[in-house]
């Protein structure tokens, strides 16, 4: 399915796009006109780009089956054509490409129901095994497993972590450049042993 896109009136009466999402993920059983299951959010969560959801299919019998809906987000509450909110529906059947859902809804989920679902899923335990590492400290110098091309062409995978005033930074080794990697914290990476000493920003 693509992208679709709405005004707030479109989005009415809910006011960001998590109700909304809450809402469309949310249906009774109606047998009357072929839908035997209906469909509730155990849990749910906007996380950056994406809506992550534990949701539960159920019938007159009771639950069916708990499985993980994504909806990619588009919020943009100053839009100037008045189109403030955009999503595109996903299962983690199809192989989503967002894996920042938290741990809180993946304990709610059944056994996946193929390997698409399960790939998803062992990809966002990773990313949380990833974020949950402690902070470099300065001094410390980190590894990445290959290097990364930065725009002025350089290629570097070894960073000392350094200070700047209050906040840390990172110190390309080969030039002493300072750099920001984004995400850094759910990006995979080695602290390389042998290295003392902090490089004065």
């Amino acid at each position: 399915m693509g992208w679709l896109s709405m005004t707030r009136a479109g989005m009415a009466p809910f006011a960001t796009p998590k109700a909304y999402l809450d809402a469309q993920c949310t249906y009774p059983p109606d047998p009357a006109n072929g839908r035997e299951t209906g469909l509730r959010v155990l849990r749910s969560t906007v996380r950056s780009r994406a809506w992550y959801g534990a949701c539960q299919s159920y019938g007159s019998d009771g639950p069916v089956q708990t499985f993980a809906v994504i909806c990619l987000v588009r919020w943009t509450p100053r839009a100037k054509d008045g189109y403030v909110f955009a999503y595109k529906d996903l299962t983690e059947t199809t192989g989503p490409c967002y894996y920042d859902c938290p741990a809180a809804i993946l304990d709610l989920l059944d056994p996946p129901l193929n390997d698409y679902a399960a790939k998803w899923r062992e990809a966002c335990r990773a990313r949380l095994a990833l974020a949950s590492r402690p902070r470099p400290l300065p001094g410390q110098v980190l590894v990445l497993p290959k290097p990364l091309t930065f725009t002025d062409g350089t290629a570097e995978r070894r960073f000392r972590v350094a200070r700047w005033g209050s906040k840390t930074v990172l110190q390309r080794i080969g030039d002493g450049a300072f750099v920001r990697i984004t995400h850094l914290m759910t990006t995979a990476w080695t602290i390389e042993t042998g290295e003392q000493g902090v490089l004065a920003a």
